[in-house]
């Protein structure tokens, strides 16, 4: 069974317990502004490969990359494109997801609008690897009870944020070079992903 620390009181203890148990190799369960998550340290393959088997995902469908601030993600992207910085600007932190070439394939990048989960981020210092709270096929939630319910016996951790605020996961965009394309939609409409980009 999952700790469940409520974030409506002793909130800096439920983010330190949530930091501890992911830089034990352990899967967190936690809300976001869009939907709930699950969360697992990138320097840890075993716990991603956890992720991909309790979610029943095809391991050719690469798992969103959670960064405290764009320093981290130009860090950890072999380019970053003048289109990619506009969309950041305009978007982050929020609910975009930008998807830009990294080694030899690429990560999906997303800053989140959300202080607790930001302040987390900082203090681990590293991306957070995530993906909805939800198995493969299934909406994700946006409630604490229904994201615990298919994940209590399995996360070590598991963070009760109440309603997410949006409701709705966030805008998946590709950018490569000067060419935009949107993969997922989501929270922010594709107009004002065109006219973010727009010269």
């Amino acid at each position: 069974m999952a700790r469940v620390y409520p974030l409506s009181s002793h909130a800096a203890e439920a983010w330190q317990a949530a930091l501890n148990a992911v830089l034990r190799g352990e899967v967190i369960l936690f809300p976001t502004e869009t939907v709930y998550g699950l969360g697992v340290d990138s320097a840890r393959p075993e716990a991603v490969e956890l992720l991909y088997e309790w979610k029943g995902r095809p391991r050719e469908k690469p798992f969103q990359w959670l960064a405290a601030n764009v320093e981290q993600v130009r860090a950890g992207s072999c380019r970053w494109d003048d289109l990619a910085e506009r969309l950041a600007k305009a978007f982050w932190p929020g609910p975009l997801t930008l998807v830009v070439p990294a080694g030899e394939g690429t990560i999906g990048w997303r800053i989140p609008n959300h202080n607790g989960l930001l302040e987390f981020l900082k203090q681990l210092a590293r991306p957070l690897i995530a993906t909805s709270a939800n198995l493969s096929g299934i909406p994700p939630p946006v409630e604490f009870q229904a994201a615990l319910l298919e994940f209590d016996s399995r996360v070590a951790v598991a963070l009760d944020g109440g309603t997410c605020v949006a409701g709705v996961p966030s805008t998946v965009v590709e950018v490569q070079g000067e060419r935009v394309r949107i993969l997922r939609p989501g929270a922010i409409s594709e107009e004002k992903i065109r006219d973010a980009t727009a010269n």
